[in-house]
């Protein structure tokens, strides 16, 4: 559902085929896409592809997820490839995997969404677009973790949410988007309190 901000056209609660590659499978498990927005909004020299803000829940206990870790994708952060706007997960989907202590908590974020987005689609929700925060400088709640892209410059802030708006699932966390024009790369970082 596109919806206008003050600055921006902001499509809330996209479709699963409309954020990632058509060679998804698996994908509706573990991400979660909260919003979309043009590049072109946030800096008018990225052009026209869609950048997406995408809500997930990895478990932290997992050690045996660390073997699909890479420079993008560990611990607080996962990566994509932007492909003609839409998004490649840069590992294997079995960074996701979940020990059974983790599945009730990754069960509560999925039923949570599902009912955050049912019910801002009916016009029922109190979340406010207009709250959304992009571009500037992140408000980070604990140290600047600014992503660094493959040339080892500093990646640029597009957007950041707060999780529990949406989400409640005992693992509130807020997430920072970045990006890198140059690479077609768009990192998620996220912090808790």
């Amino acid at each position: 559902m596109k919806v206008q901000t003050d600055d921006f056209t902001v499509d809330m609660f996209p479709e699963i085929n409309d954020v990632f590659v058509p060679d998804n499978k698996g994908y509706e498990d573990v991400f979660f896409p909260v919003y979309s927005v043009k590049l072109s909004d946030v800096d008018e020299r990225w052009g026209n592809e869609t950048i997406h803000m995408i809500q997930f829940n990895e478990d932290p206990y997992n050690t045996d997820t660390v073997k699909h870790y890479n420079n993008y994708c560990k611990d607080y952060m996962i990566a994509f490839d932007l492909v003609d706007g839409k998004y490649r997960f840069k590992t294997d989907l079995q960074y996701f995997d979940l020990t059974d202590e983790w599945k009730e908590y990754h069960r509560q974020t999925k039923e949570t969404y599902a009912k955050s987005k049912e019910t801002f689609l009916k016009g029922q929700s109190d979340f406010d677009p207009d709250d959304l925060i992009f571009g500037g400088e992140p408000h980070w709640w604990q140290s600047n973790e600014t992503p660094l892209d493959p040339d080892g410059y500093p990646m640029l802030f597009v957007s950041e949410f707060e999780t529990d708006r949406i989400c409640k699932d005992s693992c509130d966390k807020k997430i920072y988007l970045f990006y890198s024009h140059r690479h077609k790369l768009a990192v998620q970082i996220y912090q808790i309190t």
